[in-house]
């Protein structure tokens, strides 16, 4: 089976010129995770998670403590957010470069670049760096556990 068996073809996608603020923005109305960034031609030139967007309002300290769990509650620092000079900057400022699959790629080797890449959606792409589809973890974990031979 290959990835454009179970990939989804309709992908919200956006140009990198759009502001972080309407990044957030297609996020929430779409309720999706990763937004890839396309040029005018359907090229793909990057990804944004929302992991993205959340450390843009993650205070500094968090990243030099080494484990969380003995805190229950960070009171009004959940409440942080962004200032408007980086809600403002475009999207390319801190997209990602991107991590994709041409469609023809079978399922264990987008498995393995969701893994290696602590992705939760892959971008799918034709030869020539077209956008043409988007699957999850559960898209492509779903197509391989059909696959199983299991006894009832």
């Amino acid at each position: 089976m290959k990835i454009s068996d179970c990939m989804k073809r309709n992908v919200i996608f956006s140009s990198p010129d759009i502001s972080i603020r309407t990044t957030a923005q297609i996020l929430i109305q779409n309720h999706i995770g990763t937004l890839p960034i396309v040029d005018e031609s359907s090229r793909l030139l990057g990804l944004v998670c929302i992991r993205d967007l959340i450390k843009l309002a993650m205070p500094d300290f968090i990243q030099l403590i080494a484990n969380v769990d003995f805190v229950h509650d960070f009171g009004a620092v959940e409440d942080e957010i962004p200032n408007s000079e980086i809600l403002n900057m475009p999207i390319h400022q801190i997209m990602n470069k991107p991590i994709f699959v041409e469609e023809s790629a079978g399922l264990i080797r987008a498995i393995a670049l969701l893994q290696e890449h602590k992705l939760n959606d892959l971008p799918v792409v034709d030869g020539a760096m077209h956008l043409v589809g988007i699957a999850s973890y559960v898209d492509i974990g779903i197509a391989l556990i059909l696959n199983w031979n299991t006894p009832e």
